[in-house]
């Protein structure tokens, strides 16, 4: 489990806690409530002692109660803190990409354009071997993140749409791989696989917004 998980695990069991104590207080101070009401009802005894006693017992069942009431007011609204940062460790954790997922994501940006540039390049005869040999070690690198699995810990259409985004990098990079210097230089073929590039770049978009992936600051790294 993650530190995300774990956290939201001892927020909610926190929750339960203060919840369950609060409770138990506020009850506690309504049983004293109705002591404190009985004996104020009571006409204080004439008797001198018994009259102290009896005014020391209800200022006692007093401020018994108030402090009973404070706690539970105290421990209710520390369960709804515990609550809310609980949901929105939950919330952040379901919508947000785990190191590992974004590392691969931001990795292949990259490589989708650089295996761009080298179709290119074949294409138009530019060094088609070195550019060959660069587009296999690229689409290496594509067809290894793309055999990834989304974090279990996504929200399920966050996972889904990341997974479709993996397969599709996955059938790019070994598609790709296993072309060579002729059959890229072949003007159809080149165009079929770089509109399959735009294809996983449109699905690579998609991933970004749902996952709110400053793209223009990955475009400033380059």
């Amino acid at each position: 489990m993650s530190v995300l998980d774990w956290s939201f695990v001892l927020l909610l069991s926190s929750t339960l806690l203060f919840s369950l104590f609060g409770f138990l207080f506020f009850i506690s101070s309504f049983r004293t409530g109705r002591k404190y009401k009985a004996v104020k009802k009571k006409r204080p005894p004439k008797n001198k002692k018994k009259r102290r006693q009896f005014l020391r017992l209800r200022k006692q069942l007093e401020k018994k109660r108030k402090k009973q009431l404070f706690r539970s007011v105290l421990l209710l609204l520390i369960a709804g803190l515990s609550l809310g940062t609980g949901l929105y460790s939950r919330y952040y954790q379901q919508n947000h990409l785990p190191s590992e997922d974004s590392e691969a994501l931001v990795q292949s940006y990259y490589l989708l354009d650089e295996a761009q540039l080298q179709i290119n390049n074949i294409a138009a005869g530019e060094n088609p071997q070195k550019s060959i040999k660069n587009l296999q070690e690229i689409t290496s690198r594509l067809a290894s993140y793309g055999a990834r699995r989304a974090s279990l810990s996504l929200a399920e259409d966050g996972q889904n749409l990341l997974n479709r985004h993996f397969t599709l990098l996955r059938e790019l990079g070994v598609n790709l791989n296993g072309q060579t210097v002729d059959s890229l230089a072949n003007q159809a073929t080149a165009e079929s696989y770089l509109k399959d590039i735009e294809k996983v770049q449109e699905s690579q978009s998609s991933v970004f917004k749902r996952f709110s992936v400053n793209e223009q600051a990955l475009k400033k790294q380059q």
